[in-house]
């Protein structure tokens, strides 16, 4: 079964968006936007609110909702997909370490980061790229980075390059974890950026971290605009 998942600014949704289809809602309160490579698209400052909806199906953006100046409204969207540069054995021995996905705590840290491959990645054969990704006698890998993380943070990822081709990310990635391992993700992303260890990341060309903590659910109807409660609405994560 498909996952998309949308972000939006504030604790309301454009009149737009359709909740036919909603599996779940969570709200965020951001804390820190660091650009790491280009320029953030959007505006989005310490204190804006996001949600974050998961649904069965995927939403349109139109004409109307591209925000003035050339910036990308807060719409982002993406779907999650098999693993890929991942066998069967690599994929069962990682879901059987990687934590489960935390509940509502005051503990947690969220990070969204935005993540952009060059054309020259895009244009690599499979194999070329997979040979990049994965451990070899020459560097570590992604996947083996990664792996070794996995245990104590949690980790989704979203693929967007053809759902919205204009933005400059090609990949959401969400990650969530304890305050208490905040060093271990700051060593993860130091060693994924890493092009000796992982020589996926010289065809990275945009990345953006959103640093954010999960908030309680705002409780106001849908008819003003504003998404609803858990009583409301039907599942909510």
């Amino acid at each position: 079964m498909t996952t998309w998942v949308h972000f939006f600014s504030g604790a309301g949704i454009p009149a737009w968006f359709s909740m036919e289809g909603l599996w779940r809602i969570d709200w965020y309160r951001v804390q820190e936007v660091i650009p790491v490579q280009g320029e953030s698209p959007f505006a989005l400052r310490r204190g804006a609110e996001l949600v974050r909806i998961e649904t069965g199906s995927p939403v349109r953006f139109s004409g109307d909702d591209i925000a003035a100046e050339g910036l990308i409204p807060l719409h982002l969207q993406g779907v999650m997909q098999h693993l890929h540069y991942t066998g069967r054995a690599e994929r069962e021995d990682l879901e059987r370490v990687s934590r489960p996905e935390p509940g509502l705590s005051g503990e947690m840290i969220t990070v969204l980061i935005l993540v952009g491959k060059s054309e020259a990645w895009w244009k690599m054969a499979q194999d070329e790229r997979q040979v990049l990704f994965q451990k070899t006698a020459r560097h570590e890998g992604h996947r083996n980075i990664g792996y070794r993380y996995a245990d104590r943070i949690y980790r989704r990822l979203y693929h967007a390059r053809y759902v919205h081709p204009a933005a400059p990310y090609d990949f959401i990635t969400y990650f969530e974890f304890e305050s208490s391992h905040t060093a271990d993700f700051r060593s993860l992303l130091s060693e994924l950026r890493d092009i000796r260890k992982n020589p996926e990341w010289l065809y990275v060309d945009f990345e953006c971290e959103v640093w954010m903590a999960k908030s309680p659910p705002p409780r106001a109807p849908l008819s003003e605009g504003r998404i609803c409660s858990p009583s409301s609405c039907g599942p909510v994560g």
